[in-house]
């Protein structure tokens, strides 16, 4: 009595080839971790610029205090929530950027400069 050899489904075959990395993976877990780390750095200086814009009202009325900032037009909810809003749009853009348009790198860029725009705004209206 002789036994035969198992057989192994196709892929796993004794002669098949090994299976191969799916091309373009690792540069996928470089773009996921960089944009992590750049989403955690965005809200670490979101977290500060709205813990300033909440002590920022204490010197209206005196001459520290900017026109823009203490007039009541409506630039202390700019300065307030306008990092965060900038934040959301940055995530948005590059999120449709990787997905849609299938260009992860350009996409994170240009939502860096999104982002960039909210904190500039913020500091414009506070110290400017």
């Amino acid at each position: 009595m002789s036994l035969s050899p198992p057989s192994y489904p196709p892929p796993y075959g004794p002669g098949s080839p090994s299976p191969r990395p799916v091309p373009g993976r690792p540069l996928r877990v470089v773009f996921v971790l960089v944009a992590v780390l750049l989403l955690v750095v965005a809200l670490a200086v979101n977290g500060v610029l709205f813990f300033g814009t909440l002590f920022a009202g204490d010197s209206c009325g005196t001459s520290a205090g900017t026109q823009r900032f203490c007039d009541g037009s409506g630039w202390q909810s700019v300065a307030m929530y306008g990092p965060t809003v900038a934040l959301a749009a940055a995530v948005v853009t590059v999120v449709l950027g990787a997905v849609r348009v299938r260009r992860p790198w350009a996409a994170l860029a240009l939502g860096v400069l999104v982002y960039a725009a909210g904190p500039a705004l913020a500091l414009f209206t506070v110290f400017a």
